[in-house]
């Protein structure tokens, strides 16, 4: 096979599969796409009339000016993100029938698409308005996720057009992000009501409509999670993310994963947290996690670990990890994971900013001493959510 019908099934391949996969791009605003480069920004002016008052007029006296005024945001094509891999003149050879090239590209286009997906869906989390459990009954949000059953399903499906009417947000074009456990919800609790979502077609996730929302289905959602750590651990209590161990020690060691307690609730928590954020630094109070664990902390769920020591909490926000699986054997009862939602986005199309490289930037190096070339393939974006936008649509908590 020549490098040249290698790259072009690459690349064509990787177009093909990217596009279909990314269900950001579906909801997201494309406009500014064509007109901007790696590096290049976009300033955007927005008009406020917040100060302008109706006020009666009276025949013979001056009017009241009122002000007007704008305030400037920007979005920058900043991320360039890729993936690097040998390719070598054996594994050409083998494939025989097989266009590795196509292969490469298919299984790298949905790597790449998972991750861009995730940055674009994780901007719900920027929403002017949550939309939870509190909003099922009242009309004030109370930070409490949603467990869909078949009095909250109808419950959200109605409730949450009329929250973004009540925000002056009107008319159609709408659509509901929520991975595939959250559809069959609906679906279940939905039947019989003239909804269907089995019928799924799932190009670019589209599963069908709900009330006023076209549905689409992503595990590329964001996860959030709170953990009440309000007493000293003692020796080998232990917080599990995802499969993932961390173990609270009196004396670190050198076991990966271990956390020094610290002697209070405070510095054990802070320990936990810096361990979450940099998982492959090994320092004096935390053992770098193996290899295979800094892979899912760090790449898979993207995690980023905050700890409030007024709250006695740390919470954990994973960009594109969909539900999150978690568990501890903390000795105080009361210490526990209080908290495990979905940030799920419902709302206006092109709520949302996003620009995005049309074209996969692919590059095939020799490696020195072999007979194998590196694959570079590298996307290039940004994303963005200006104020206005932020008004168009709810992040919705979903238990997870």
């Amino acid at each position: 096979m020549s490098l040249s019908i290698f790259k072009r099934g690459f690349e064509n391949s990787y177009q093909e599969i990217f596009q279909k996969v990314l269900v950001g791009m579906k909801i997201a605003n494309t406009r500014l796409m064509s007109g901007l480069k790696f590096g290049q920004s976009v300033d955007r002016s927005l008009p406020s009339i917040s100060s302008v008052r109706v006020r009666t007029i009276t025949v013979g006296s001056d009017r009241t000016v009122d002000a007007i005024s704008d305030s400037r945001e920007t979005l920058s094509v900043d991320q360039k993100k890729g993936t690097t891999f040998p390719l070598s003149d054996y594994e050409k050879i083998q494939a025989g029938p097989l266009d590795p090239g196509s292969f490469y590209g298919a299984k790298v286009a949905h790597l790449v698409a998972q991750y861009v997906d995730a940055d674009i869906l994780g901007q719900t989390v920027n929403a002017a308005y949550d939309f939870d459990n509190g909003d099922l009954t009242t009309t004030a949000s109370t930070g409490t996720g949603i467990t869909l059953s078949s009095t909250t399903v109808p419950q959200l499906v109605a409730r949450a057009p009329a929250k973004l009417q009540r925000n002056n947000i009107t008319g159609g074009d709408m659509v509901f992000v929520i991975d595939a456990y959250g559809s069959a919800d609906l679906t279940q609790y939905l039947l019989g009501k003239n909804i269907d979502l089995a019928g799924r077609t799932f190009a670019n996730g589209y599963t069908g409509s709900v009330a006023t929302a076209e549905v689409y289905v992503s595990e590329n959602l964001t996860g959030e999670a709170v953990l009440s750590l309000a007493t000293t651990p003692t020796e080998g209590d232990t917080v599990v993310i995802q499969g993932v161990t961390f173990t609270f020690k009196t004396t670190l060691g050198s076991t990966a994963g271990n956390v020094l307690i610290g002697g209070s609730a405070d510095v054990a928590r802070a320990n936990l947290t810096g361990l979450i954020n940099a998982p492959s630094t090994t320092d004096s109070n935390g053992v770098a996690l193996s290899a295979a664990n800094i892979i899912v902390i760090q790449d898979t769920l993207r995690a980023a670990a905050t700890n409030d020591n007024s709250a006695n909490t740390m919470t954990l926000v994973c960009t594109g990890s969909g539900r999150l699986t978690l568990s501890e054997t903390l000795t105080d009862a009361t210490d526990a994971w209080s908290k495990n939602v979905l940030h799920c986005y419902f709302g206006k199309r092109g709520a949302i900013d996003c620009v995005i490289q049309d074209m996969v930037d692919m590059e095939m190096l020799q490696e020195p001493k072999q007979r194998t070339k590196n694959i570079l393939a590298d996307v290039m974006y940004g994303v963005k959510t200006f104020t206005d936008g932020s008004k168009m649509f709810l992040d919705v908590l979903i238990v997870a």
